[in-house]
């Protein structure tokens, strides 16, 4: 996380994550990090790239140290996307990859057989 979060900038150690904003849809869509050497506000798809996710559909827990420090993020997923488990970024940027439909479509949804009618 500290990697992804350093190509925003230079906060130092992270002390904690906090949600600014949220959308309508309840997506985080602003970001404080906060760090030993200051803060960084990231927003919109900068939140998820900074933190490795796959959406900004998440809620932030801590785990705390006896002194009221954050140990430990843990970091829930609650959905891609629609609800329905397709990323409409990470699948265009699969067919600007050169992907067919039909292996973007395997790539989220394992199991599946496509046919024509």
């Amino acid at each position: 996380m500290a990697r992804g979060i350093a190509k925003y900038g230079d906060v130092g150690a992270v002390r904690d994550l906090v949600p600014r904003r949220h959308g309508v849809s309840g997506r985080v869509v602003e970001l404080a990090v906060v760090g030993t050497r200051g803060e960084l506000v990231l927003r919109g798809l900068d939140v998820r790239l900074a933190l490795g996710l796959r959406e900004n559909l998440f809620v932030i827990e801590r785990e705390t140290a006896a002194d009221g420090s954050v140990q430990r993020f843990v970091i829930t997923g609650r959905g891609w996307g629609h609800g329905v488990g397709l990323c409409q970024v990470g699948a265009s940027g699969l067919a600007r990859a050169g992907s067919s439909y039909e292996d973007i479509l395997r790539h989220y949804y394992t199991g599946i057989t496509i046919e024509t009618r």
